[in-house]
């Protein structure tokens, strides 16, 4: 499994002017251990003052030091943990230690996608308490902890309020473009996400985000019935980009509107090779049948339909078995886990989600770091600790499942929506093969030409990931007419 990396930077040196000396104490015996690199006894001794320091203010300083000795050692949870602890209860003497223990914990939690956690625990922390330079990061914080409880209004005003110096501005710009999204305002949606394009460009480390903007910002301009400008956004993706699979894909209905059926149907033909059979991609298939029944090439639109049943029916069978043998989101975790239970299309679409790769990721540091607590002595401060571990990574676990088993579901509501379709098309196929024999009787040969495949107002065709679209899969509905002209 990949480590993940994270990185404080010269937060960890300027930490160490915090507080005055406390001779003889438990404390001040380990603060001098961290600051001569002793981390694991820093940490020992850190964690029994504060078990045993009756002073409210002691244990806020130990527990911000504990948290940077944790951290030199790669406990990144851990260390998350013990920032926190030092917000829970603040006094008014360690005002110096809070700005820093804000942004070291928004660092961390942002690298393991767990800033809702820190946003919970800032929303009880005094206001007074936040100096001007870290105002922007606790907006953000609060702000993701307001939208994953779903309070989108109150998510939006802490987003707006994060300023543009602030290192989670274009993170918070996304944001503010997803709720713009969710409320089908697609004209502010759109200024959000070109602005994280903008602020992106030319920065290796955004790419990543960079990329999920100028998705959404095509999506956004299909929405919005600009095809042209969709069509132009869809093009800018390069093979490199991770969502280069659901471009192709996505990008073959607006050129199909645009009557560009020549590039449509070659972006199909790549989506509908070997290398991408098993990957979830029934719609192509009828996306490639529709555009054959426009061009009157009956023949071929049969070979695609045969090809989607051949592919889709034993999927279709897997996952309602699937669908019955698992049944709670736990079991369609431990499958997903194992590798075992799930029919192999579906596992590969999933490993496709960015954010369930990343979840992985951090369960896999959660068991690392529940071992590495292990070697140190036992008091109630290090048992609490591995207590919040194994209690976030059963939680963590079971969000995985749910968001799995709610994929499963649609995934499957969609392919048994495209076996109708499919269905349909096969009368389509007759009819239009009869009507095209009997328009030919004693007139010249047919000529064939594009004609416009109008789909039905207020659909999106895209895949829905768990990230920000509304999936409309398994309703679409598309009206075409022959191109068979005689």
């Amino acid at each position: 499994m990949k480590q993940l990396k994270v990185s404080l930077g010269i937060l960890l040196s300027s930490s160490l002017l915090i507080g005055a000396p406390e001779k003889n104490s438990t404390y001040e015996a380990g603060k001098r251990q961290f600051e001569s690199g002793n981390y694991s006894r820093a940490v020992e001794l850190l964690s029994q003052a504060i078990s045993n320091s009756p002073d409210g203010a002691m244990r806020n300083k130990a527990s911000y030091y504990q948290g940077l000795a944790m951290f030199e050692q790669g406990l990144y949870f851990s260390s998350f943990i013990s920032f926190r602890n030092a917000l829970l209860n603040p006094d008014e003497k360690n005002r110096e230690l809070y700005e820093k223990a804000i942004k070291n914990a928004a660092i961390i939690t942002d690298r393991l996608n767990m800033t809702d956690k820190l946003g919970k625990a800032l929303e009880k922390f005094p206001q007074s308490y936040v100096p001007n330079s870290v105002a922007g990061v606790a907006h953000y914080a609060r702000g993701v902890y307001q939208f994953s409880i779903g309070r989108q209004s109150e998510a939006f005003g802490y987003f707006k309020s994060v300023n543009p110096e602030s290192q989670f501005y274009d993170k918070a710009l996304m944001y503010l473009g997803i709720i713009a999204t969710q409320k089908k305002d697609y004209k502010e949606a759109s200024f959000y996400f070109g602005k994280v394009i903008e602020l992106s460009k030319g920065k290796r480390e955004q790419f990543g985000t960079q990329e999920l903007a100028r998705l959404n910002l095509a999506r956004t301009a299909y929405s919005m019935g600009n095809l042209e400008k969709s069509i132009e956004l869809y093009a800018q993706f390069l093979s490199s980009s991770p969502y280069w699979l659901t471009v192709l894909q996505e990008a073959s209905w607006p050129l199909m509107r645009a009557n560009d059926t020549t590039v449509s149907l070659g972006n199909l033909h790549t989506v509908l090779s070997p290398f991408y059979r098993e990957e979830l991609v029934g719609e192509s298939y009828i996306l490639r049948a529709t555009i054959l029944y426009s061009l009157c090439k009956y023949e071929e639109m049969k070979r695609t339909l045969n090809q989607f049943f051949t592919v889709y029916d034993p999927v279709i069978r897997n996952m309602q078995q699937e669908t019955s043998a698992l049944g709670s989101a736990d079991a369609f975790y431990r499958a997903f886990s194992n590798q075992q239970g799930l029919n192999r299309g579906f596992l590969n679409y999933l490993k496709r989600d960015p954010g369930i790769s990343q979840d992985v990721q951090v369960l896999s540091m959660f068991r690392t770091e529940r071992a590495e607590l292990a070697r140190f002595s036992r008091n109630s401060q290090i048992t609490s600790m591995i207590a919040s571990i194994e209690d976030s990574q059963r939680s963590l676990e079971s969000q995985i499942g749910r968001t799995i088993q709610g994929i499963h579901r649609q995934k499957l509501s969609s392919l048994l929506a495209q076996r109708e379709q499919a269905n349909y098309l096969k009368v389509e196929i007759v009819t239009g093969e009869k009507e095209m024999i009997e328009g030919q009787k004693g007139l010249p040969p047919k000529r064939l030409t594009d004609v416009e495949t109008s789909v039905a107002a207020g659909y999106q065709f895209w895949p829905f990931t768990g990230e920000y679209w509304e999936d409309e899969m398994g309703t679409y509905i598309y009206t075409t007419e022959s191109a068979c002209v005689n």
